[in-house]
C-alpha cells in the first residue's frame, strides 16, 4: 500500500512538472471518500468548471486517500507538498481552539443555527487562525457544501437511549474532542479510534458496533451490508470544506482566485441539490437490503450535552463565553 501511494505521488509530481513547463498552474486536490460518492462527484465538477474557465489552471483530483489519510493530506497542504484537500472541520481544530466546537453532537439547535455560526464574526477569527497556523484557507464558504444533508448512526443493533449507547463500541476519529464527547466523560459510548477507510471491515469483524456518518456516505461505503440499523440522530450538522495552501492562493491572480471561488460555488450547488434529491432513493435502497430506520428523541441527548458544556467551561476546556456566544446565534 505504501509503495502504491508513493507511485501515485511520483506520477502526480511528474504530471505537475510537465504542465508547469507548459505555463499552466496545476492544483493537486485530494479527499478521503469513495469516487462514487456525491462529494467526490462535486469535487470532480469543481475541477471541471475551474478548467473550463480558461484562467490557466488545471486540477488533478485524487479520491479515496490516494494522497494519504486526511490528517496527512492536511499537513501536506500546510507544507505546500499538496495544493488542496476536501474534508470536514474536525481535522482543522489543531489550528484553532474554538474550532473544536464545530462537530460536537447536540450543540447547535439546527442547520440554520450552525450556518449562522459559520457566517459570524466568531468564525472569521477562526478562519484567520487556520490561515495563520495551518497555512491554508477555506475557499468554499460562499455556497456551503451541506454534507449529509444530515448525520446518522449506523449500528448492528438499535440505539434508542443512553442505556443502549453505553454498550456501543463506536468508531470515532482521532481527535481528543470527539473521544471526550462520545466517551464516558460525555455521552457514554465506548470510543474506538479507527481510520475512516477501515470502518466497513471493522463493522464486519466486530471491532466496532457502530459509526456516525453523513447519510450520503452510507450507500457508497456499503455500511448497510454489515450493520442493519440506522438511527436518524442528526447529532450535528456539517459542511464539507475545500482548502488551499496559502502561498499557492496568494500566487494566483485576482481573476484566478475568483474562478476558484465561483467553481467551488457551482460544485456546492450540485452537491446540495443532488443530496436532497437522493435521500428518498437511498432510504429505499437501504430498506431493500434489510436496513431498519429508527427515530429517536433527541431531547435527553441535547440536555446532557448542555450540562457537559457547563462542566467543561468551568474546567477550562471551552474558553469562557464560547457556548454563550454560540447560543446567542440561535435563529429567533
Amino acid at each position: 500500500m505504501k509503495m502504491k501511494c508513493l507511485i501515485i505521488i511520483l506520477l502526480a509530481l511528474l504530471s505537475f512538472t510537465a504542465r508547469a513547463l507548459a505555463g499552466e498552474i496545476v492544483l493537486k486536490v485530494g479527499d478521503d471518500v469513495s469516487h462514487k460518492s456525491v462529494q467526490a462527484q462535486g469535487l470532480d465538477l469543481f475541477a471541471e468548471r475551474l478548467e473550463a474557465r480558461n484562467v490557466g489552471i488545471k486540477v488533478e483530483v485524487f479520491h479515496a486517500r490516494q494522497l494519504g489519510k486526511r490528517d496527512v493530506q492536511i499537513q501536506n497542504v500546510k507544507l505546500g507538498i499538496q495544493d488542496m484537500i476536501m474534508g470536514g472541520f474536525s481535522s482543522y481544530e489543531i489550528f484553532s481552539q474554538d474550532l473544536k466546537i464545530a462537530e460536537t453532537p447536540f450543540t447547535f439547535a439546527s442547520r440554520a443555527h450552525y450556518e449562522a455560526w459559520i457566517r459570524s464574526d466568531m468564525f472569521k477569527k477562526i478562519h484567520e487562525e487556520v490561515i495563520k497556523n495551518g497555512n491554508q484557507r477555506f475557499v468554499n464558504l460562499g455556497v456551503l457544501w451541506r454534507r449529509g444533508p444530515f448525520r446518522v448512526m449506523v449500528c448492528k443493533f438499535p440505539v434508542l437511549s443512553f442505556e443502549d449507547l453505553q454498550r456501543v463500541k463506536l468508531r470515532v476519529w482521532g481527535t481528543e474532542t470527539i473521544k471526550r464527547i462520545w466517551g464516558k466523560q460525555g455521552l457514554g459510548a465506548i470510543p474506538v479510534v479507527l481510520p475512516f477507510g477501515d470502518v466497513y471491515l471493522g463493522l464486519r469483524q466486530g471491532l466496532v458496533d457502530a459509526v456516525t456518518v453523513p447519510f450520503d456516505l452510507v450507500v457508497p461505503m456499503k455500511y448497510g451490508e454489515v450493520a442493519k440499523h440506522i438511527m436518524d440522530m442528526r447529532q450535528f450538522w456539517q459542511v464539507v470544506l475545500l482548502t488551499i495552501n496559502e502561498q499557492k492562493w496568494q500566487s494566483l491572480t485576482a481573476v484566478q482566485q475568483r474562478a476558484v471561488l465561483e467553481s467551488a460555488d457551482e460544485g456546492g450547488k450540485f452537491f446540495n441539490e443532488t443530496l436532497e434529491e437522493s435521500v428518498p432513493k437511498w432510504k429505499e435502497e437501504l430498506k431493500a437490503m434489510g436496513v431498519t430506520f429508527h427515530e429517536i428523541d433527541r431531547g435527553p441527548f441535547v440536555e446532557l450535552m448542555r450540562k457537559r458544556h457547563e462542566e467543561w467551561t468551568k474546567e477550562g476546556y471551552w474558553r469562557p463565553g464560547l457556548i454563550d456566544e454560540i447560543n446567542a446565534l440561535r435563529p429567533q
